[in-house]
């Protein structure tokens, strides 16, 4: 008997999983790309009814092993793809095989095929901005921020500093309301002893940026200080193509002199392991430029990055950039001394401005996606230098010696960002849900003082600042259905403000040393309709804030806190075959427009203000090599009585707000190896003060390119205000006393805009 009963359980345990496996099947795919048919890694494939998931392999393979076997509805998810949908029967004890393909985000324009991640707004669509990066000319870091539709700059101060900033309604100074990064590093100094936010971008190398990301609005958890007008993030190159040397030199023909000299070296180093990537970039300039005194801009950076395949999912890279520069300036210019002969528009009342400044960068980023999971950690370390000698009043304020001041900050930084992104279900519904935190530290010395003829004379300020920024945020993308997406997001900002004023407390100065932290809960909702895959539709609203100085905050603990900043957007954009065309209505609201002058070292407080606007842009090919694009931006500013409530009676405008401006070209790229575009560039007048007494002059230019490439060279000619348009850069209302003069003038100032110039490009790949 003791044979049969071990018969018999033997006979069980093979009839078991025999039984077991007659209920369930095997489910097996592949994955490709509907453009290029290649296979597509890293899909999150959900199962719907089970909440299982797998993922496509370098193959585009996936595959699920013993499930039961029953219908379902599969979801196939991936960044830069639509969202796709399937349903299946699966047979008992078989495997079923799956092919299936997914759609990317695409313009799919004959010789130009860019893809990008699904718009999340009309104005802030990567797309976009991809396209313009391919087909439009970049001369500098700083110039590149004019990707952005409807973002202008200004130069004021011989080069070196920099740009101003304008953008949706906003003069953001020197970054204020626009917030930049390179490779996830914030590039803003907040509490800077020239002016909040300031960004200069001037150690990046244009050349070595590989595309940017643009968002507009604070609609967006992932951003947060200096993101209220818009938020720009340039990413750099992994790995070069080819070694190269780039020279240029730049003339302007009317003073028949060189202007200005470039030269780039980068360098792909030659490694032994092929999960190594390494390159150095190392770029000189000098540009005496074209003011009547030689503004002997000289400026040296140098990157290197190192990126590091540690296994098929996990990437590092560690990258190092750092840069100095100095130079002379000719400052700003009263129009009365320009009208009557006293300079011309090149010339200066004070020669002696200028500056030097530098900045090291160190940065460290971790990229991992494991089982459908995607991981970033990023930590980076940076010190910084800045000194800055500018005369806007000249001898207002000082009759015999001047009024030059001396603005510095010495500053170190550190931080961290990171978030995880986890795919999962609420119920039968597929979400995204990204999990996201920060910090920055900022320990900076400011001071301001009264430095005629570059000799320090008395102080100002003088000020220990010591600044962080703790935040956290969330964000959920809801996918209802392929066509309807929500995402909700919530940022929590936490700072801490702690200022030690050095200057010695008397009856002329007061003691601004002080302490105060401030705490901010930021929701915010952005809804996506796509009823085709050409046709998008967009909400998006939220809640931000407006920067400020750690020096009003503490002083001014009831109303110069961090101004609350609320916005909605509507939008839409469409594709029609070679047609890409968006628009998009914005309002926003801050609590308090509050500005740091750094010149005065005071913070002014203009109350709360309120900004309407419309953002349209087009894209089109008009034939194989033809491309067309035009950015049309109109927004309108004003000041109110308090919070969402009525404008002021009167003085109520935002000076310096821009209102309408425009750009846009045409740009022919020929297979036989030669590109050119003509490019124009429009803002309209603008008030500069808040009653409109003093008008800040609009301007029209037109730029031509012209680049021919064959084997291992490449000529570039770059003729830049083509038609020789006598036009001003900066402007300002400002009250100032010349030197013989008996009362003070307020009226505009400006620095002048640049003649025709010729530069010339020569590159050689080895």
């Amino acid at each position: 008997m003791k044979w049969l009963l071990h018969s018999f359980l033997i006979l069980i345990c093979f009839l078991i999983p025999a039984y077991a496996n007659a209920h369930t099947g095997t489910l097996e795919g592949i994955i490709t790309d509907n453009i290029t048919n290649h296979p597509v890694e890293g899909v999150t494939v959900l199962l719907k009814d089970e909440h299982l998931q797998a993922t496509s392999d370098a193959n585009g393979k996936f595959i699920f092993e013993n499930i039961p076997a029953k219908a379902y509805t599969l979801v196939f998810q991936k960044e830069e793809y639509l969202l796709r949908e399937t349903r299946l029967s699966l047979t008992e004890a078989k495997t079923t095989t799956l092919s299936i393909t997914i759609t990317p985000t695409v313009i799919n324009l004959p010789d130009l095929v860019v893809q990008g991640n699904v718009p999340v707004s009309a104005a802030s669509s990567e797309i976009l901005s991809m396209v313009d990066f391919q087909l439009r000319p970049k001369n500098s870091a700083q110039d590149m921020l004019q990707l952005v539709p409807g973002l202008f700059i200004a130069q004021h101060a011989g080069g070196g500093k920099a740009e101003q900033i304008f953008v949706r309604g906003f003069d953001c100074d020197h970054g204020t309301d626009v917030a930049t990064y390179v490779d996830g590093m914030p590039v803003n100094m907040p509490s800077h002893g020239h002016g909040q936010g300031y960004a200069d971008l001037h150690f990046l190398i244009p050349e070595t940026v590989q595309d940017m990301d643009i968002t507009k609005g604070p609609y967006f958890a992932q951003n947060g200080d200096f993101s209220t007008g818009a938020t720009v993030r340039f990413n750099t190159l992994n790995q070069l193509d080819a070694n190269s040397f780039t020279t240029e030199l730049t003339t302007v023909p009317t003073q028949r002199a060189l202007s200005g000299s470039r030269a780039l070296l980068m360098l792909q180093m030659p490694l032994q392991s092929s999960g190594v990537s390494s390159y150095i970039a190392a770029d000189f300039i000098y540009n005496p430029s074209y003011f009547d005194a030689a503004q002997h801009f000289q400026r040296f950076t140098l990157f290197n990055k190192n990126v590091i395949k540690l296994s098929e999912k996990t990437t590092a890279s560690i990258s190092f950039n750092g840069f100095g520069s100095s130079w002379d300036a000719s400052g700003q210019v009263p129009a009365r001394a320009v009208n009557d002969g006293s300079i011309d528009r090149f010339g200066a009342i004070d020669t002696l401005e200028g500056g030097t400044t530098s900045r090291n960068n160190l940065n460290f980023e971790l990229h991992s996606k494991v089982g459908g999971h995607d991981f970033y950690s990023q930590f980076y370390f940076g010190n910084y230098r800045f000194k800055l000698f500018s005369n806007f009043t000249f001898f207002l304020n000082d009759p015999l010696n001047g009024d030059m001041i001396e603005q510095t900050d010495d500053r170190t930084f550190l931080g961290y960002n990171g978030h995880y992104v986890i795919n999962g279900f609420l119920g039968s519904i597929p979400i995204s849900t990204t999990i996201g935190a920060g910090f920055r530290s900022d320990r900076t010395n400011v001071m301001l003082w009264h430095s005629p003829d570059r000799k320090r004379r008395s102080v100002t300020a003088n000020s220990n600042v010591f600044e962080r920024n703790m935040n956290g945020w969330i964000r959920e993308e809801i996918s209802f259905s392929e066509r309807f997406k929500a995402e909700l997001g919530l940022r929590i900002d936490y700072f801490t403000f702690d200022v030690d004023d050095l200057v010695a407390g008397d009856t002329a100065h007061a003691d601004l040393s002080g302490y105060n932290y401030q705490v901010l809960a930021e929701p915010k909702i952005n809804i996506i309709y796509s009823p085709q895959d050409n046709i998008h539709f967009f909400l998006n609203s939220g809640i931000g804030f407006h920067s400020n100085d750690a020096r009003s905050v503490v002083q001014d603990r009831n109303n110069h806190r961090l101004p609350l900043a609320a916005g909605a957007e509507l939008g839409s954009q469409i594709r029609l075959g070679d047609l890409l065309f968006s628009v998009a209505l914005w309002t926003l609201e801050l609590e308090n427009e509050l500005v740091y002058v750094g010149d005065e070292g005071v913070t002014e407080d203009n109350g709360p203000s309120r900004r309407n606007g419309i953002d349209v842009s087009c894209r089109y090919q008009v034939l194989p090599w033809l491309y067309a694009d035009a950015d049309l931006n109109y927004a309108r500013g004003f000041l109110l009585q308090d919070f969402f409530g009525e404008k002021l009676s009167e003085g109520n405008i935002i000076p310096l707000a821009p209102r309408i401006t425009s750009t846009g070209g045409l740009t022919v790229k020929r297979a036989a190896g030669w590109e050119a575009a003509l490019r124009y560039r429009f803002m309209g007048d603008r008030p500069a003060n808040e009653t409109n007494t003093v008008t800040a002059e609009g301007y029209f230019l037109l730029d031509a390119v012209f680049t021919y490439h064959w084997d291992k060279f490449r000529i570039g000619l770059n003729i830049e205000n083509i038609t020789n348009t006598e036009w001003n850069e900066a402007q300002f209302d400002t009250e100032s006393r010349l030197f013989d003069e008996p009362a003070p003038v307020s009226e505009l100032h400006f620095t002048p805009g640049a003649p025709v110039a010729v530069k010339g490009t020569v590159t050689v790949v080895f």
